[in-house]
């Protein structure tokens, strides 16, 4: 710097210290000040720069707000000034800030100029007026800045969600809300723009859809454009209670509420809540809330309409630049003579470039001489002046070679010496009248040489034509004869057939059709009868009414034939897979596409309407291990490394879910063709779970009677030592009575004599029953019994057969309980009970009882402390020929007939026990 600069910095520098005045530059970009010497001392920054939102802080509360608004709109404005307190190193000053110049950065961004000069503390009244005029400058910025932010090409709701700030920072709100009436009746309403407070809750989500039922008052108010300014909602009137109600949930303490009205209608209204103070509302307060109200009604108002005549604009600029149809218009051209020698293209849209085949620009904005050579300009000359001259329109076909596509082109004139062209593709238009042309060549042959009958009839059933191959099946050779004979005279034709041709669209019948009763109907060549089959379509024109109707006849008297033979072989083979329980399968294993018979899907435990690829390699009714086998066997199959597959499958039988059926599959590779995606499976399957059942029968038939027959002849040996054993006795003891002479003796022995004459007794008895049993003779004499006397008597009569230090217990309490049964074969399955408990019981009690497990059975049962029997024992004992100890005296069939004697009384019978601890005997009768 040279000395002559330097001293002009340090006059600057006094100068600006002197004046106590400095400057600021404004960087928008970046939020920033660049300041002076003079104004980084007055705030004691450590460099020259601060961030708008440190300048912020440094503005007095009071003015804060207002003022940094105001600083951030400098890049929307052209003249600013104003004074205000700030904090400084000096405490407390008052400076005056004002805009000195703007510019664009060369990136774009704005930038702006000012200086800041300290000026003297106002007094205190002027203070007070101050504050007041800095308030009402801060309403009209507000004011102003939404006016212009409407203006400015914002979204709708960033500019009214800017405007609720406003309000909300100016009256230090809670809640600043618009709300709008969703219908013409008033009967909800929603909240659409909500601004809150720090700590405030939102309430627009809660907030849509209300009924306005319950706030008349608050309704009728807003109707009559009344506004609603509560200092508290103690102002309400009594009318408004639920009005009360619903403001205090949201705890509001103040509001104020301005109608919203557009030219139709009252469509909602502004409203700001405060939540944390109650405070009265001045009238400045609500005449600037309710200006704020008219600038959005009015602002939304304009956008909508401006949004409104954009999409308009948009519409029409879509349709003339997308519609499918060129669009040219020109401009007529003359000389000074007035004959028109050219014209130019003035507009055209993107569509008619489409159809020409050349860009725009080669004839948009162009004379028609420089496009087209002399002859087609004369040409085109010569019609347009007509048009010109005339009025009215022209219509023409044009073909442009570019495209190869044919236009009909519409010329009229809109206004003088103006003309406007309208072209539309009717290229497939052409080609589809040539197409139909053709077809209808092709149609005509294809009638006359359709391997079926054809006839068509007009709407009254007048034949007008038939084509060769119904000539040839009704013996016609001279189609004259046929033509214009009536299809509702028709002898063959069933009289409801005709009916109905009359009604329905369409109809398809059979019948025998008898050339016998066609004489003097029409003539024909053929005797005797075929099977006819007849379809008939009616045919209707453009404006829906009938014209006739087609009928379609296929001799199917061949066919009728084959039909039946091959149904006949079907039947016949249904029939036998049925009986024989054999099932057929043909598919291609890579698509697995194919089909089954009814048999084959019923021996695979499958439904027959279930698709052939479900089952096949899923299989999920066929035993796992089974299933590993058959997708074995398809992959080999795939790779070509099988032939053939036979197993033995066992399938889950239906309506079961551990039961198997037992069927026989066998599969052959029919086609080997992968490369054309063709494995050729035929599978037949057969059932043969009757075979193994009858199998596994036989051979549980042949152990049983191998096992009957080793029982019976253990049992014959072991009953010829059970009738040996007492008849020895009594033949032994019998002799011994008669030859002594000692009474004691002759007692004890007469005892003995009549305790195996018992014995005897009993083996025969039990032999009888065995043999009534396989004879099936057993008899039962039902009749009505007390089981409490019943079991009374068995006690009474066993006791004495008890050992010493043995007690039969019967509880006389138990209460009476009379059934319907057979006493005497009930008495001998106790008896066997309670006999049977005596063999095994050394010590303790044997208990006869009985209770009722439910309300229509009841339970009989003998318990005693005996020996018991092991577990595996337990399964078996009931069985015939079956003794547990040879030790004891009996037959062992007691138990078994028992159980037989209880089965046929419609029981059950059964044994609870523990080795070594006793068993429980007993038997359920039904008792309904």
């Amino acid at each position: 710097m040279s000395d002559n600069q330097s001293h002009e910095a340090k006059r600057f520098q006094l100068l600006s210290s002197v004046g106590q005045i400095g400057w600021w530059e404004a960087d928008f970009a970046i939020g920033e000040y660049l300041c002076s010497e003079y104004v980084c001392n007055l705030f004691g920054l450590e460099d020259n720069t601060m961030t708008f939102q440190q300048f912020g802080e440094l503005i007095r509360e009071d003015y804060r707000c207002r003022i940094t608004r105001e600083l951030l709109s400098i890049e929307e404005i052209e003249v600013y000034e104003q004074t205000f307190p700030v904090y400084s190193t000096r405490g407390i000053v008052w400076i005056r800030s004002r805009l000195g110049e703007k510019w664009l950065a060369e990136d774009g961004h704005p930038k702006a100029f000012g200086i800041v000069q300290l000026v003297d503390t106002p007094k205190t009244q002027s203070d007070d007026i101050l504050k007041q005029f800095n308030e009402l400058l801060f309403r009209q910025h507000t004011v102003s800045h939404s006016l212009r932010n409407f203006m400015k090409d914002k979204s709708l709701s960033e500019v009214i969600s800017g405007v609720l700030k406003d309000v909300l920072e100016l009256f230090h709100g809670g809640r600043v809300y618009i709300v709008e009436y969703n219908d013409a009746e008033y009967r909800t309403q929603s909240c659409t723009y909500e601004v809150v407070a720090d700590g405030v809750t939102p309430e627009i989500d809660l907030l849509q859809f209300l009924p306005t039922n319950g706030m008349e008052w608050w309704l009728k108010q807003m109707l009559e454009d009344k506004p609603i300014l509560l200092s508290s909602l103690s102002d309400l009137p009594r009318e408004a209670h639920q009005v009360y109600e619903i403001l205090a949930v949201q705890n509001i303490k103040s509001l104020m509420v301005v109608p919203l009205r557009n030219t139709e209608r009252v469509w909602g209204y502004i409203g700001i809540d405060l939540v944390d103070r109650h405070y009265k509302w001045t009238n400045e307060d609500y005449q600037w809330f309710s200006s704020l109200a008219s600038i959005i009604n009015i602002c939304i108002s304009l956008r909508l309409a401006r949004d409104e005549a954009d999409r308009e604009r948009k519409t029409l600029s879509n349709l003339y630049t997308y519609m499918p149809m060129g669009y040219v218009r020109l401009s007529i051209l003359y000389n000074d003579e007035g004959v028109l020698y050219d014209y130019l293209v003035t507009d055209a849209n993107q569509f008619s470039a489409v159809l020409s085949g050349s860009p725009i620009e080669a004839y948009k904005g162009r004379f028609a001489s420089e496009i087209y050579s002399p002859d087609k300009l004369g040409i085109k000359l010569r019609l347009l002046a007509d048009i010109n001259a005339h009025g009215g329109h022209r219509e023409l076909d044009e073909y442009f070679e570019n495209s190869k596509k044919t236009c009909h082109c519409i010329i009229y004139s809109p206004e003088p010496d103006e003309l406007v062209c309208l072209y539309i593709d009717i290229t497939e238009m052409r080609r589809t009248y040539t197409a139909l042309d053709h077809s209808e060549k092709l149609l005509r042959n294809i009638f006359f040489n359709i391997p079926v009958g054809v006839e068509i009839y007009d709407k009254n059933g007048i034949l007008i034509d038939l084509n060769n191959k119904d000539m040839e099946i009704f013996g016609v050779t001279d189609k004259a004869d046929t033509i214009g004979v009536n299809f509702f005279e028709n002898p063959n034709v069933p009289l409801d057939i005709r009916e109905r041709v009359k009604v329905e669209d369409e109809l398809d019948f059979s019948q025998d059709y008898e050339f016998a009763n066609v004489s003097g109907y029409y003539t024909s060549e053929r005797k005797g009868g075929i099977e006819l089959y007849t379809k008939v379509s009616k045919i209707y024109d453009s404006r829906g009414e009938c014209s006739g109707f087609v009928l379609i006849n296929i001799d199917n008297t061949e066919r009728i034939s084959s039909i039946n033979r091959i149904r006949d072989f079907e039947n016949f083979f249904l029939l036998i897979s049925d009986y024989a329980k054999v099932g057929y399968a043909k598919l291609n294993l890579l698509t697995r596409d194919g089909y089954a018979i009814k048999q084959w899907y019923k021996n695979m435990g499958e439904d027959e309407d279930t698709p052939l690829a479900e089952v096949v390699g899923v299989y999920n009714k066929m035993h796992p291990q089974d299933r590993a086998r058959v997708l074995a066997f398809f992959e080999k199959a795939k790779q070509g490394e099988a032939k053939s597959f036979k197993n033995e499958m066992r399938v889950l039988r239906p309506g079961t879910l551990n039961q198997w059926n037992w069927v026989r599959m066998n599969v052959v590779l029919n086609r080997y063709e992968p490369a054309n995606g063709l494995i050729e499976l035929i599978g037949v399957n057969y059932d043969i779970t009757e075979l193994k059942e009858t199998e596994q029968k036989l051979i549980e038939a042949k152990e049983k009677a191998e096992e009957s027959d080793r029982l019976k002849s253990a049992f014959l040996a072991n009953m010829s030592h059970e009738i040996r054993t007492p008849l020895n006795a009594i033949v032994g003891f019998s002799s011994l009575l008669v030859e002594t002479e000692d009474k004691v003796e002759k007692q004890e022995y007469s005892k003995m004599v009549e305790e195996n004459n018992e014995l005897l007794l009993q083996l025969i008895s039990d032999i009888l029953d065995l043999s009534k049993i396989e004879a099936g003779t057993f008899d039962f004499k039902v009749r009505e019994l007390d089981i409490k006397t019943l079991c009374g008597d068995v006690a009474r009569a066993m006791k004495l057969r008890v050992k010493p230090g043995v007690e039969l217990v019967f509880e006389s309490t138990l209460p009476s309980f009379v059934i319907a049964s057979d006493p005497n074969r009930l008495h001998q399955v106790i008896s066997n009970f309670v006999n049977n408990a005596i063999k095994f019981t050394s010590t303790g009690s044997i208990q006869i009882g009985y209770d009722k497990p439910d309300e229509n059975h009841l339970r009989i049962y003998v318990s005693d402390t005996g020996i018991g029997i092991a577990p595996e024992a337990c399964k078996q004992i009931f069985d015939r020929f079956v003794k547990l100890n040879s030790f004891v005296q009996g037959t062992g069939l007691g138990l078994s007939i028992s159980k037989s004697i209880i089965e046929q009384l419609g029981g059950t019978i059964g044994v609870d026990s523990e080795l070594g601890k006793g068993s429980t005997f007993w038997f359920i009768l039904p008792v309904v």
